[in-house]
């Protein structure tokens, strides 16, 4: 069963302008480079009453390469909400960021800047944002471009990593292909200091730092962020269980309580992954002029 929710209303009218560059496209890797840009940086206005649900785009300032014009975003996915010490913050992808720790980095999303870049941990992939006053998040993952829901959205937990097993059917919400599913593959390891799981499951550049998740028997679980395209042009992703244990964190849900949890270990007979999946900042980037709107076909 699906759902679906109202999105907040778009603020300003320069949210709701037409992408103006063309795009070439890598269909492997998922990524999009602008052939051309108009370079014109268009006002973003601050987010008030923003309601965050893990799948909203995420929306980054682009640190040009070399003869790109320094009026970019670009568009990635919001994963999930979790709690720690200093309070609670989204997660998001490292490579949807500058790369730079000089000054926050603003984070946007339908309805202008709703956070800003909190912290990096260098042993994960994610990091975080923390929203700006006067808006909230709630946990329940949302289908950016359809705004469906599994359900009726609500996560009542996450998955512990060792219960993520080889051909276990698992879903994910991105803003660049939206809701699909698949099948979890092998586990990735690479040169990362850090797992990841690789799927099926089909996926763009756009879809990074978007929530994974699976509805069973226990109802809707987390199970990690989309930190890396396959070769295949599929998710690999970061199980939730790591993350929270390198910050130190918690996952508020709807659901009991699960606490800390410690350092977690790949299910039983979950083999490597057979083929290869990118990090490359430069291959896995959707980018479009400063203040466009997002939405693929726009």
């Amino acid at each position: 069963m699906t759902t679906s929710r109202r999105r907040p209303a778009l603020l300003g009218a320069s949210a709701a302008l037409a992408l103006a560059a063309a795009f070439l496209v890598s269909p492997a890797l998922g990524g999009v480079v602008p052939e051309t840009a108009t370079a014109v940086v268009k006002p973003v206005p601050a987010a008030v009453g923003y309601d965050y649900s893990p799948g909203e785009p995420s929306i980054w300032e682009v640190a040009p390469f070399a003869n790109e014009p320094d009026a970019l975003d670009k568009v990635c996915t919001g994963g999930y909400a979790i709690a720690g010490d200093s309070g609670f913050f989204l997660t998001a992808s490292k490579l949807c960021t500058r790369g730079f720790e000089l000054s926050p980095e603003e984070v946007r999303g339908d309805a202008g800047v709703y956070g800003t870049w909190f912290w990096k941990n260098f042993s994960d992939p994610s990091v975080l944002v923390r929203m700006t006053a006067g808006n909230d998040a709630h946990q329940m993952v949302v289908d950016p471009i359809t705004e469906a829901m599994p359900g009726d959205g609500r996560i009542m937990g996450w998955m512990p990593t060792a219960q993520q097993r080889y051909g276990m059917l698992v879903g994910k919400m991105g803003a660049g292909t939206g809701w699909t599913e698949g099948r979890i593959l092998g586990a990735y390891y690479a040169s990362y200091p850090y797992v990841l799981l690789c799927t099926d499951v089909p996926a763009s550049a756009a879809d990074i730092g978007g929530p994974v998740w699976r509805s069973d028997e226990a109802g809707l679980r987390a199970l990690g962020t989309v930190a890396a395209i396959s070769d295949t042009g599929s998710a690999c992703y970061r199980p939730i269980q790591e993350t929270l244990f390198e910050y130190g964190a918690s996952l508020p849900t709807f659901g009991a309580d699960q606490g800390r949890p410690s350092w977690g270990t790949v299910a039983p007979g979950l083999f490597p992954y057979r083929g290869s999946a990118s990090e490359n900042t430069f291959q896995l980037r959707t980018v479009i002029d400063r203040g466009d709107d997002w939405r693929p076909g726009s």
